[in-house]
């Protein structure tokens, strides 16, 4: 599993992580070791190029939490 899909199923089972991903999702996923091509793939929402960092093409689906322009 790649550090994209583990950090989003971390995220899935931590309220806390989820409430500082809320706060401010780009240092969280810093935080978490995310390249910057992945943070930057999250923060357009852009599932295709998801699917293929993650290596989960197939099956993994990824809910994205959107904060638009802040």
């Amino acid at each position: 599993m790649s550090a994209l899909s583990d950090f989003f199923t971390q995220l899935g089972q931590d309220a806390q992580l989820m409430e500082a991903y809320q706060q401010d999702p780009e240092a969280v996923m810093r935080a978490h070791g995310l390249t910057d091509e992945e943070i930057s793939a999250v923060m357009r929402g852009d599932m295709t190029k998801l699917k293929v960092l993650s290596g989960d093409q197939n099956y993994q689906t990824f809910i994205l939490v959107n904060h638009g322009n802040n």
